[in-house]
């Protein structure tokens, strides 16, 4: 029997691997899958038969951000975790809820070392499959944001880039002094792929929310660069990875995806929080 990170969704008691199905105190299992990862998301919780991202907008999201269009990001993230917590032999646990393919959490392994164990959550089956076969080393379970299956004040970091996310989870699983970055698109992010799909684009726009209770908030962080898209597939890629995908016409699907070239702006703004002791 061997103790992991999970607790069980139905009735909070720790998970144990025990053969290939984590199990709790009362008998509640869940089958690891092949591939490593395990399904925590209830059926009753599910809002669709398969909820989440399927597997060509992960496998476009793949292709493109192993071809560092997106590394910038995950620097900074890294470099942000490393200030924050500057002792490498220090055993941090990280997280990332709604981490798609797994992307990011690798990223964060080149930078941070072994003394980390990283751990993803995404409710889509596809995403944890795609992402437990490629990083075997990493901790991965479909959950929802909204009811994280992971013990109170459990993880050092939790990283959200893009993802929903439920504020009371994420000062729920963080440790006293644990720290929380929640990366998403700032005023000009992709703003010439948006040009493209809509008639009279805005810039992204993010609401004055109200302080999270429990939480203090550090100076955010900007990342913003110019990059350039060099073929056809990539530009693709791109545009299937994004929700203007699902918005944009037949027509200007099409005339996107014929592009050879695309120069972008790359515009995210990071929150920076950190749980009061």
């Amino acid at each position: 029997m061997t103790s992991g990170v999970w607790r069980c969704p139905l009735c909070h008691e720790p998970l144990s691997l025990v053969g290939r199905s984590f199990v709790c105190s009362n008998r509640h299992s869940f089958d690891q899958a092949k591939e490593g990862y395990v399904n925590l998301l209830p059926v009753n919780r599910k809002h669709s038969a398969d909820p989440g991202d399927n597997k060509e907008m992960l496998e476009s999201r793949r292709y493109f951000l192993q071809q560092g269009f997106y590394a910038p990001l995950a620097e900074a993230l890294a470099v942000a975790i490393r200030e924050y917590f500057p002792d490498s032999a220090e055993a941090l646990d990280v997280l990332d809820a709604g981490c798609g393919e797994g992307y990011y959490l690798s990223q964060l392994a080149q930078h941070l070392g072994d003394n980390t164990q990283f751990i993803g959550t995404d409710i889509s089956r596809a995403a944890m499959r795609l992402a437990a076969k490629q990083y075997p080393a990493m901790q991965f379970a479909v959950a929802s944001s909204f009811d994280l299956p992971l013990a109170d004040a459990s993880v050092d970091v939790l990283v959200r880039v893009f993802a929903p996310a439920s504020e009371a989870e994420i000062v729920r699983v963080l440790k006293p002094g644990g720290l929380y970055l929640w990366a998403y698109p700032a005023a000009q992010h992709l703003f010439e792929l948006r040009r493209l799909i809509y008639d009279d684009p805005k810039p992204h726009t993010v609401e004055d929310l109200p302080p999270i209770v429990g939480m203090r908030e550090g100076t955010p962080l900007q990342v913003r660069y110019a990059v350039s898209l060099p073929d056809q597939a990539s530009v693709a890629a791109l545009l299937k990875m994004t929700p203007y995908y699902w918005s944009a016409s037949a027509e200007k699907q099409a005339h996107c995806q014929r592009l050879q070239t695309l120069d972008l702006t790359v515009d995210f703004a990071v929150s920076v929080m950190k749980k009061v002791s």
